[in-house]
């Protein structure tokens, strides 16, 4: 009975093990954990130019001089910030129109269609109603932050809600993925797959009318009426245009093609 157990212990895959964790202990080099200081003298003057030989790489640094907090907020004046800062525009109009493209090409039409009130109400309320309970608990969140002493810094209600509009645009790739696996009902499989179409679309627009918000007068982060409905206006103008304006490349290229 002690031989047996003794030789399930003792796999091949534990002696592969073993192996790996030998070579891996006594075939690598030991590295030292010693912080090394280096010493540089002192120079009455600023060098435009630093050169600096790292284990036989060089690295050059310019110094540009003393540079403004204005211009370093700016991106389009730093050249730095402009560099490292990926522009939006650049993804709204060159990487997202593809695949929302692949997405609505590849879509069932006849299932789509025949749940579309479902998927409307998914994708209006139930992007609105998670982009104010997510807003609602960040901001309550954050209150309780402030009260306890453990943040400084100043979070207003409508930053809550931009960080709410942000979070609710899901993407279920993976539960979309198990579905096709387990070939399940195809009305909840377009269900959730126009859900998340349409829950992009919105919670961009709903983002962008978020930070359209400016209410009149010295505190710009009150509740105003007049700067709500314009919100409001802005987020049913930008979807219903670009609603109107996709149906009608659709029915013109429909034409076209047919």
């Amino acid at each position: 009975m002690a031989k047996s157990t003794s030789a399930e212990k003792y796999t091949p895959e534990a002696e592969k093990g073993l192996i790996v964790g030998v070579i891996l202990r006594y075939g690598t080099p030991a590295t030292s954990g010693r912080d090394k200081s280096l010493s540089c003298t002192q120079e009455d003057r600023a060098f435009s130019t630093l050169l600096v030989n790292v284990s036989g790489k060089f690295f050059e640094y310019t110094l540009k001089g003393e540079i403004s907090p204005g211009k370093i907020n700016s991106v389009e004046q730093n050249d730095m910030l402009r560099k490292v800062t990926f522009d939006p525009e650049v993804f709204f109009n060159i990487l997202l129109p593809p695949i929302i493209f692949h997405a609505g090409y590849s879509l069932k039409k006849r299932h789509f269609f025949r749940n579309l009130g479902s998927i409307l109400a998914y994708a209006f309320l139930g992007t609105a109603v998670s982009c104010f309970i997510i807003g609602n608990l960040m901001y309550g969140v954050v209150k309780l932050m402030k009260i306890v002493g453990q943040l400084s810094d100043k979070f207003y209600y409508t930053d809550c809600l931009f960080f709410g509009a942000i979070i609710s645009a899901t993407d279920p790739v993976t539960v979309l993925a198990i579905f096709n696996e387990l070939h399940a009902d195809v009305d909840l499989y377009a269900l959730l797959f126009g859900e998340s179409v349409l829950n992009d679309a919105v919670a961009i627009v709903l983002s962008s009318s978020i930070v359209a918000y400016q209410p009149a007068g010295l505190n710009t982060h009150a509740f105003d009426a007049a700067a709500f409905f314009k919100s409001v206006g802005i987020f049913l103008g930008i979807f219903s245009g670009s609603f109107t304006m996709g149906a009608v490349t659709g029915v013109v290229t429909a034409l076209i093609s047919f």
